[in-house]
Order: structure tokens, then C-alpha cells, then sequence
């Protein structure tokens, strides 16, 4: 019986140290490594603790063990206060000031202000006064070939032989006239119907709606006047396609019938009728710049022929070196004139003076008052454009309210 007391209490001693043994491991502390190797085969529970433990070194196995956790012990509470050091010193260096402010700010009591709820509302927002009336609209910017969106304008057109017209020989051999008139409106609605009368056929093409989409013919010694029923048409700026490179406003309109007046030679064919101007728009431009320099510069230069033709009449001896040299410069000087002629003649073509123009109601662009009417005849594949007349073309704007 004492023999089996004794080995169950050399049992639970083993047990207790083995215990001992895997609470240490848990918590970080090591054990040799090849008590564990995982090339030993598998065995029992029983068979282990006895190959590890031993009966007769169990006293000596847990006073080692306790002695590395102890020295484990010390040295991490070492580690811990070296880093609590270290974090103490890194704060005084990065909130010296903050410190220091702290320091003066008496501490807050357990009964605060409390907070007024108007500091928590949003600021509110400012008061304006106006005057009662409706803000006209900001007008968007344009761009050059767009000055005529949403304009209207009044057309006259005289029908009648022109130089150069490709119109039968009979056609206003009388020298009558046709005087037509309507009203269009430049929308900046896209056309999308192809008329090889535009540059690309339709592109930048835009509708031209003919007001109440009719036209009126003047009076004639033998009829009065009428009105005859069109068909809204296109227009379109083209850019460089003008004299010397200016620009040109093209537009067409439509008739359903042919237009005359009885026993008249003169008369409109149906179809669509096709009108051309200059377009000069005045945006991002000087006014009048390029012809005013080169009008100083013609007056400079006569100036000085003047001068020097003065001093050779003066000049007795004309063949003298003195009289050679001034003929010379005069020569040279008129050839300068030449050249600043022909600039000027194209400064005018450039920007034409006020009185050949007439203006959009925002004096942004400005159209010549007359221009060419002609129309389209096809012969076979070739398509010509006949001279009809002349057109004058003024603005119609509407008062806005």
C-alpha cells in the first residue's frame, strides 16, 4: 500500500512539472528545440513525459526553469523602462511648447460653461438689396463665324440684267426690274440639307427661316404688288473666300413658283435663290489700325518728295553730285509710294470704311450693303451659277423688352 502511494505521488510530481513546463512555453519562455522535433515518431503521452522528465531530476528541472523566467523577467522589465525612457525623452522634445502652455491653463472643473447653441448654428447669409428690376441675360461669347446667331435682318433684292451674266440674251434686255423684299431670321440651328453652294456641302451650314415664309414683290407701272409663298433656306460664313482673303456671308432661300410681273422679261426661276456679301467681323481687332498706319506712312513719305523736289529747284546746275543724289532719293522715295499704295488698297478691301458697311444690332460684325444674287443651273453633270441682281441687306433687329 505504501508502495502505491509512492509512486502516485512520483506521478503527480511529474505532471505537476510538466505543467509547469508547457504554462512557460505559452507565455513565451523557450524549451530546447529538439525535445520537439518533428522527425521523431509519434508516441504516447506517457512515453514522452518519461523520455523529458525524468523522476530523479525533477527538483533540479524546475529550479532551472524558474531561474531563466526570473532572469527573462528582469531583463524585459529593463527593456520596458529603457523604451518608456526613450518615449519620455522623444515627448519633451516634440511638445516643449505644448507643455509649457499646458502648464499655465488651470485645470477645468467638474462645472463647465455650457455651450451656446448659437455657436454651433451656420453663419447666416448676407443681406443684398436691388432695385426691383429683372437682370438682363448674360450674353455668351461668340466666335467669329457665329456673330449672326439669333439676328434678323431685312433683305431687299433687284432682280435685273447684270455685266457678266450668263442669263439668256433676252432675259431684262428692257432694262426692267424686279423689287423683292423679306425678312429672315439667322438662326444657329444646324442645316443638315446639302447645297453645293456652301463650303463642304453643309458644314457650319445653319437654317435661314424667311419670316411668315414669304416674299413680297414691289408694284409694277402695270400690276401692284404681291406676295408669293418660300421655302426657309440656309447660311453660312465662309472665312477667306472674299477679295484678298476676306470673308463672305452665303445664303439661299427657296421659291415654289417662277416670280415676274406680266409682260415683264425679267423674272425669278424656282428654285432656290442664292445671295453673297462681305463679312467683316470687329472682334479682337483695332479699329481701322492696319489703314491708318499705312495712311501716316504715305502722308511721311510725300512730305519728304515735297521737301526734296524743293531743293533741287533750287539747285541751279542740275548735274551737279548734290542734284544726281536728291533725283535719286526722290526716285526711290516714289517707288516707296508705290508699295504703300498698293498696302492700302488692300487695307481697304480689309476693312472697308464705316459708310460701306451695315452693322449687327451689337456692332460686333458688319455686313456690305449690297451684294450678288444669282441662281443654279445645272447642264448635265456641270453646275453653273447664273447672275440674277444685286441685294442690299440691312439689320431688322426686334426691340427686347
Amino acid at each position: 500500500m505504501q508502495q502505491g502511494d509512492a509512486a502516485m505521488t512520483s506521478r503527480r510530481s511529474i505532471l505537476s512539472v510538466m505543467g509547469g513546463v508547457a504554462m512557460l512555453t505559452t507565455t513565451g519562455f523557450l524549451l530546447p528545440v529538439h525535445s520537439f522535433s518533428n522527425t521523431q515518431p509519434t508516441r504516447t503521452s506517457s512515453q514522452v513525459l518519461m523520455q523529458m522528465v525524468t523522476p530523479y531530476r525533477t527538483s533540479s528541472t524546475v529550479a532551472e526553469i524558474e531561474a531563466e523566467s526570473e532572469q527573462l523577467r528582469k531583463e524585459i522589465e529593463e527593456l520596458r523602462k529603457e523604451a518608456l525612457s526613450r518615449l519620455e525623452a522623444l515627448s519633451e522634445q516634440l511638445g516643449v511648447a505644448e507643455t509649457s502652455t499646458s502648464a499655465d491653463t488651470p485645470k477645468a472643473t467638474a462645472t463647465t460653461t455650457p455651450t451656446d447653441v448659437r455657436d454651433l448654428l451656420p453663419a447666416p447669409m448676407p443681406i443684398t438689396f436691388t432695385d426691383g428690376t429683372t437682370p438682363k441675360k448674360k450674353k455668351t461669347a461668340k466666335g467669329i463665324a457665329n456673330l449672326l446667331d439669333e439676328t434678323t435682318w431685312k433683305i431687299s433684292l433687284s432682280i435685273g440684267r447684270e455685266p457678266g451674266t450668263w442669263m439668256p440674251k433676252d432675259w431684262g434686255k428692257s432694262g426692267q426690274r424686279l423689287n423683292l423684299s423679306f425678312t429672315a431670321d439667322f438662326t444657329p440651328s444646324q442645316l443638315f440639307d446639302r447645297d453645293d453652294f456652301f463650303r463642304g456641302g453643309y458644314t457650319n451650314a445653319k437654317i435661314l427661316k424667311v419670316e411668315s415664309n414669304q416674299i413680297t414683290l414691289g408694284p409694277s407701272l402695270s400690276e401692284g404688288q404681291r406676295t408669293f409663298k418660300v421655302k426657309n433656306g440656309g447660311w453660312q460664313v465662309t472665312r477667306g473666300d472674299g477679295p484678298m482673303g476676306t470673308d463672305l456671308l452665303r445664303f439661299f432661300i427657296e421659291v415654289d413658283e417662277e416670280i415676274t410681273h406680266t409682260g415683264s422679261d425679267v423674272y425669278i426661276p424656282k428654285g432656290r435663290i442664292y445671295c453673297s456679301c462681305g463679312y467683316f467681323p470687329f472682334i479682337n481687332t483695332t479699329k481701322d489700325g492696319m489703314k491708318d498706319a499705312v495712311k501716316d506712312e504715305i502722308k511721311k513719305i510725300e512730305k519728304q518728295i515735297v521737301q526734296l523736289q524743293k531743293k533741287k529747284d533750287d539747285i541751279k546746275n542740275p548735274f551737279n553730285l548734290e542734284g544726281i543724289k536728291i533725283s535719286s532719293d526722290i526716285f526711290k522715295l516714289k517707288q516707296d509710294l508705290d508699295m504703300l499704295n498698293q498696302r492700302l488698297s488692300f487695307a481697304m478691301v480689309r476693312q472697308p470704311d464705316k459708310q460701306l458697311l451695315k452693322y449687327s444690332p451689337d456692332g460686333d460684325v458688319g455686313l456690305t450693303k449690297e451684294g450678288g444674287v444669282c441662281c443654279e443651273v445645272k447642264k448635265g453633270p456641270v453646275v453653273e451659277y447664273h447672275i440674277l441682281g444685286r441685294f442690299g441687306i440691312a439689320s431688322a433687329q426686334k426691340e427686347e423688352n
